[in-house]
């Protein structure tokens, strides 16, 4: 159940009409609504789709709306929406500070809910270690520079509860 401060009616579930009343509260324009809302998301999804991923930044509103307060300037209900600074962000830091910076999708799978794993008996993922193996998340680190790679290594090593060393896989 919803716990959104402001709703005359909490909901468990995505509908039209859930969506209209978060817009409604959250203060934030309803182009969902206007572009069809869930009958046309579903019209869309049955002529297939093609999953995009990508490392970006914003230039409009530094991110902002993802992890700090947006606008600004609204502390009520939609304004926060984390703890990030409202002066963090800037897509001229981000590009200065990191201009090498990249990602690295892995273990993608689609299909209906609970067919994209197998539940047979075997080593279960490490909880808290990303990619779920010492291996796949050493896959995930950047290859460049070699101290980004090392250090991503050694976080791998630690949160994948390994015995193995950093220099191991240098």
């Amino acid at each position: 159940m919803s716990n959104i401060e402001g709703l005359t009616t909490q909901h468990d579930s995505i509908t039209d009409d859930m969506c209209d009343a978060f817009k409604d509260v959250m203060g934030d324009p309803n182009d969902f609504k206007k572009k069809g809302g869930l009958k046309q998301m579903g019209k869309s999804l049955e002529n297939g789709m093609v999953l995009v991923m990508s490392i970006w930044d914003d230039h409009e509103a530094n991110m902002l709306w993802l992890d700090s307060t947006y606008p600004t300037d609204k502390t009520t209900v939609g304004g926060p929406r984390g703890d990030c600074s409202i002066t963090s962000g800037k897509p001229s830091d981000v590009e200065n500070q990191h201009p090498d910076a990249g990602v690295k999708f892995s273990d993608i799978k689609v299909g209906d809910l609970n067919s994209t794993f197998n539940p047979s008996p075997g080593p279960s993922p490490t909880p808290g270690c990303p990619g779920g193996s010492l291996n796949s998340c050493i896959g995930l680190c950047p290859s460049t520079p070699a101290a980004a790679f090392q250090a991503c290594v050694g976080v791998c090593v630690s949160r994948c509860n390994s015995s193995a060393s950093v220099e191991s896989f240098l």
